[in-house]
């Protein structure tokens, strides 16, 4: 069983002016919400690895996450994901899971929500830091990043908020 856990970066900082899209950070309200996910993620699907998008929101969102794991999950950095398609998406996991059995990606839209929601054959809406949990019997990372899956759970910050999950 593969499980792949697509992640949109937690809410970024549009006042920050000057600053690039590449180079947005996190806000206060994104620093905020990564710890609860990291909570949540730790007890209903504990990640073996963390791909994340070179992009400084989707940086900043992968290591708040690892702080809150343990055992620290391996993180790998890849430029790929800045506002990747479903295909560069599937390409990079593919390259980059090796054993791991649970994965998270964390990019940015529309490609997260247009690969959450063909995998899952259901239009899957993705805010700031959402998550969605897809499971998959593929043999490989390769056929999983590319085929039908049920989609398991989608939590999103405002639903740990409001204790509208178990943790």
């Amino acid at each position: 069983m593969k499980r792949l856990l697509i992640m949109r970066h937690a809410k970024s900082d549009w006042a920050s002016g000057s600053a690039q899209d590449f180079d947005r950070p996190l806000n206060a309200r994104g620093q905020k919400d990564v710890p609860l996910l990291a909570r949540f993620l730790a007890g209903a699907a504990p990640p073996d690895l963390v791909l994340a998008s070179a992009a400084r929101r989707a940086q900043e969102t992968a290591i708040r996450l690892l702080e809150g794991l343990a055992p620290t999950p391996e993180l790998v950095l890849d430029g790929r994901l800045y506002l990747a398609t479903p295909d560069t998406l599937a390409t990079v996991l593919a390259a980059s899971a090796g054993a791991a059995s649970t994965i998270v990606v964390i990019a940015h839209n529309p490609g997260v929500e247009e690969w959450a929601s063909h995998l899952s054959g259901a239009t899957i809406h993705l805010p700031p830091g959402a998550i969605a949990c897809l499971e998959s019997d593929a043999q490989s990372w390769h056929e999983a990043g590319r085929t039908k899956s049920p989609l398991r759970w989608l939590m999103t910050p405002k639903l740990l908020k409001r204790g509208s999950c178990p943790t």
